[in-house]
């Protein structure tokens, strides 16, 4: 097999192992037994390279001893046989599910109250696996996941859930919409919600194509706007501006402050099951397993 070539020369695999066993053995005999070949057929190997290359490599001696043009060919030998050995050292681990790649999409309540946690401790028990791990919106999750962009999604389901998706449940939250004190119309929404959505700006994370969700219609069509922001801290920024109402999770409206439910209507409370979810039909990379795994042990799974 060629490994390098300078103009028409051509190193052989065979040769670069037999150079090198001499370099580490210090000797043609200490190398032969290495390679469990003959010492002749060792000598023999070496006068051929350098006749091929036109110059000595070694002085012959009791320690063979290395010329300029020797030392750089070692050089060249340990960098290939180390990251051969490399190469064969991360396949073993691939075989054998050390190695792997995590591919997971949380949003933006998973990523603020799990994600340290769960990737800290990932990340210990799995320190050779490579991350791919975005915060995106939920419902884009659910997309991203089903048209494989990400083998993992991390969030609130959502009722219409792909059927071919296999989901695990690790809590359940409420979508509660929400209105900042600083709103100019904080007093009509508390009372008269209904009334008033229609003059009022919604702040959302993802705003559905109507093709795949076309119940979306009928939720933005109660306000006056609807604008799309998928930075969570952007959004409450806004928010707190007075720039409109959005939905936040049960958990987060209690973490920020001046933030308050807007009561009486039917769609400002949404319950959500929030879980990790796949697809059915695919295997499992090995970094996917365990994280699964990570999350049963940390929130007690209950699986669908």
């Amino acid at each position: 097999m060629t490994v390098v070539k300078s103009n028409r020369l051509q190193i052989e695999r065979h040769e670069v192992r037999v150079f090198d066993a001499i370099v580490e053995a210090s000797g043609f005999s200490r190398a032969a037994e290495r390679l469990n070949l003959s010492q002749s057929a060792v000598s023999q190997t070496v006068a051929n390279l350098e006749h091929k290359l036109g110059t000595q490599l070694l002085l012959r001696g009791r320690t063979p001893e290395l010329t300029e043009a020797g030392r750089r060919l070692y050089t060249y030998t340990r960098l290939m046989l180390n990251e051969e050995q490399h190469t064969l050292e991360d396949i073993e681990l691939i075989r054998t599910g050390a190695l792997s790649t995590l591919n997971l999409a949380t949003n933006s309540m998973v990523n603020r109250y799990f994600a340290r946690t769960l990737m800290l401790e990932f990340c210990a028990q799995n320190p050779l696996t490579r991350l791919k791990l975005d915060v995106v919106p939920s419902k884009e999750i659910i997309y991203g996941v089903d048209d494989g962009r990400w083998e993992l999604g991390f969030g609130p389901f959502q009722s219409d859930m792909p059927k071919h998706f296999t989901t695990r449940i690790y809590f359940d939250e409420q979508r509660v919409l929400c209105v900042h004190r600083n709103h100019p119309a904080f007093d009509k929404l508390m009372q008269d919600p209904s009334a008033e959505l229609a003059n009022t700006t919604l702040l959302t994370s993802y705003l559905d194509e109507a093709t795949k969700r076309p119940e979306a219609n009928r939720l933005s069509s109660q306000f006056a706007a609807v604008w799309e922001v998928s930075n969570l801290d952007l959004r409450l920024a806004l928010a707190e501006e007075g720039k409109g109402v959005t939905y936040l999770s049960d958990r987060l409206l209690e973490d920020t402050p001046g933030m308050s439910a807007i009561p009486s209507l039917d769609a400002a409370n949404i319950p959500r099951h929030v879980g990790v979810y796949y697809k059915k039909h695919e295997p499992l990379s090995t970094g996917a397993k365990h994280f699964l795994a990570l999350c049963d042990r940390h929130f007690e799974n209950t699986s669908l």
